[in-house]
């Protein structure tokens, strides 16, 4: 009996605007696959449910196996999928339904839903709500991916706390989003070591340098203006807050003018925004450049010891050039 083919997919919540892309041996973005609908009523699925089986960009694991093997196979590729999905956030935080189907294809491009599993769906932040994929390249993308699945699959508590305390984060603030906040503070106060706010601020303004801007250019070509400098005391003052059920006191709850280059946009004005929403966002946002930090220059063996990593952090070497763009895909 030839191998059975099997593949795992999960819908991506934005179209991919660039070319389909390989991103490992078995791991691809592909357009909307074809089904086998005979099952459907067993799955309870619906072609009309949230649009999700309409989306028109999906992620998908492929693998040849023995038929008594397939569920292990299934359920292999189902955590790499979700692991892949967590490093798609650092490429582009446009959040994730949470779904993934394992299939099996039987001599043709039509595929039979084998299984269904549901992880908690991830939180679209309100920049990220704004945001143009299209102007994040794609050649940062499987490193990204790589580097996420590497750190989760590691045996290092170091190494792998910060990008569970992202994934922690992205669900919980789909319901709670000052929750969501505190655990991205979290997973940054774990990647930094720091456990105080005087030295939680230097270490960031050090591995990410004090000028870098947090905030990707959204659809319109607008760039918040805030830095690292600017935010990370905040972080971790709204951080203390909510960790210690304090009340989140007034000048957190006011509105801001939102600041944003260029000038030549200003007509285009940003609504709503209060400092602990700012604060918020820039925790997520943080957190996401740090681990593409550590991804893009190969820190995450560095980061798994302990006096290697706070050595690295409080020298004076990992200060980066001002105005990194540290939280898109350039």
């Amino acid at each position: 009996m030839p191998p059975l083919h099997v593949a795992a997919l999960t819908p991506l919540r934005v179209p991919w605007p660039h070319a389909p892309i390989t991103l490992a041996d078995s791991l691809r973005i592909v357009e909307t696959p074809r089904f086998d609908e005979k099952n459907w009523g067993f799955w309870n699925l619906r072609r009309t449910e949230e649009g999700v089986l309409e989306r028109t960009h999906w992620l998908r694991a492929d693998a040849e196996c023995e038929w008594h093997d397939r569920d292990r196979v299934l359920s292999e590729m189902t955590g790499l999928l979700r692991s892949s999905m967590l490093g798609f956030q650092l490429w582009a935080p446009v959040g994730w339904d949470g779904i993934i189907f394992g299939t099996r294809a039987a001599g043709s491009d039509v595929l039979t839903v084998e299984n269904v599993s549901f992880a908690a769906p991830y939180f679209v932040s309100h920049w990220a709500r704004m945001l143009d994929i299209g102007k994040f390249s794609p050649d940062t993308l499987p490193v990204l991916i790589e580097g996420t699945v590497q750190g989760l699959t590691s045996h290092s508590v170091r190494s792998i706390n910060p990008f569970q305390f992202l994934e922690l984060g992205l669900q919980t603030a789909v319901n709670h989003e000052r929750a969501g906040a505190l655990l991205w503070t979290l997973g940054l106060d774990a990647l930094l070591a720091a456990e105080r706010q005087d030295r939680f601020a230097a270490r960031l303004k050090r591995l990410l340098g004090p000028e870098t801007l947090l905030f990707p250019e959204d659809f319109a070509g607008r760039r918040p203006v805030y830095t690292v400098a600017d935010v990370a005391s905040g972080i971790y003052d709204l951080r203390n807050l909510i960790a210690h059920g304090k009340e989140v006191v007034a000048e957190y709850r006011e509105r801001i003018k939102f600041g944003f280059a260029p000038p030549s946009l200003a007509h285009l004005a940003v609504e709503g925004w209060t400092y602990e929403l700012l604060l918020r966002e820039s925790a997520l946002l943080a957190l996401i450049a740090a681990l593409r930090k550590v991804l893009a220059d190969g820190l995450l063996a560095a980061v798994a010891e302990k006096k290697t990593w706070e050595r690295w952090l409080d020298s004076s070497a990992s200060t980066n050039q001002s105005r990194h763009h540290a939280s898109h895909g350039e």
